[in-house]
């Protein structure tokens, strides 16, 4: 389990680098990521309506139908996704908790945890989900 993202995340990056690591594959089902990437179907699909809310997939219905992406895996960065799943919390957050923890009024790891922070955000944004395939 991540440490740094929710279970969903996790589970949804699981799900892209695996659909991504097979460019032949038009669409995608359930249950069939679900199984390559032990998460369990019911969560990966609810994971996956957040992904086509924020255009990292599409779902078609249907016979032939399932999930793909709506843009290339090389055009989705890792920060897209956690964004999608996480919100934008990651930006914003104390690594201790603290509510009112800020650059004004910082907790006592706040100066160390801020750089390391942005260094993190910019490594999620910079990777895309093929680079993780």
């Amino acid at each position: 389990m991540s440490v740094i993202f929710s279970r969903a995340c996790e589970y949804a990056i699981r799900g892209l680098v695996e659909m991504a690591g097979d460019s032949e594959k038009r669409n995608w089902r359930v249950h069939e990521l679900a199984e390559l990437t032990d998460t369990p179907s019911p969560f990966l699909a609810k994971t996956f309506q957040a992904l086509i809310k924020a255009e990292i997939l599409i779902s078609q219905k249907g016979r032939k139908g399932g999930f793909r992406f709506a843009r290339r895996p090389e055009d989705i960065s890792v920060l897209d996704v956690v964004e999608a799943i996480d919100g934008t919390e990651l930006a914003h957050t104390c690594a201790l908790g603290f509510p009112k923890c800020s650059s004004e009024n910082p907790c006592a790891i706040h100066t160390n945890w801020e750089p390391v922070r942005n260094m993190l955000i910019d490594l999620l944004a910079t990777k895309s989900i093929r680079a993780l395939t």
